[in-house]
């Protein structure tokens, strides 16, 4: 199972769970936020610290943050966007700044939106 854990209050992370939803060919995503039962439950038996101010993909072992989690997380909701994993090749630090300045200031970018409920087969996906 591939899980992503995100920011259910921000509606930056918000469009980009409605984005990755509508790409989705992966029947083993979950989604959740960092609010969940599922989410605290998982923080405590792993030692989780509570500032990560990132999003978390969790496959298997491995738990990716920043851009590493979102280019993952990409790759592995379709096929057709595996080649993003290309971006690799920039250096960890630099991809890193980007989703960090963008992180910083998500909460200005983003315009509001109005709560939606995800659909019904899109439902599934939610832990």
């Amino acid at each position: 199972m591939v899980i992503l854990v995100y920011d259910g209050e921000c509606n930056f992370c918000s469009n980009f769970i409605k984005f990755l939803l509508k790409i989705n060919k992966n029947k083993s995503l979950r989604i959740t936020s960092f609010n969940s039962k599922w989410y605290n439950d998982f923080k405590m038996e792993n030692q989780i610290r509570d500032n990560v101010d990132s999003i978390i993909l969790i496959n298997s072992n491995k738990m990716y943050i920043y851009s590493d989690a979102i280019l993952h997380v990409i790759a592995q909701a379709n096929k057709l966007f595996f080649p993003i994993l290309i971006l690799k090749i920039v250096p960890k630090p630099i991809r890193n700044f980007f989703y960090k300045l963008v992180a910083k200031y998500r909460k200005r970018i983003s315009k509001q939106i109005k709560c939606t409920l995800p659909t019904q087969s899109e439902r599934k996906y939610f832990l």
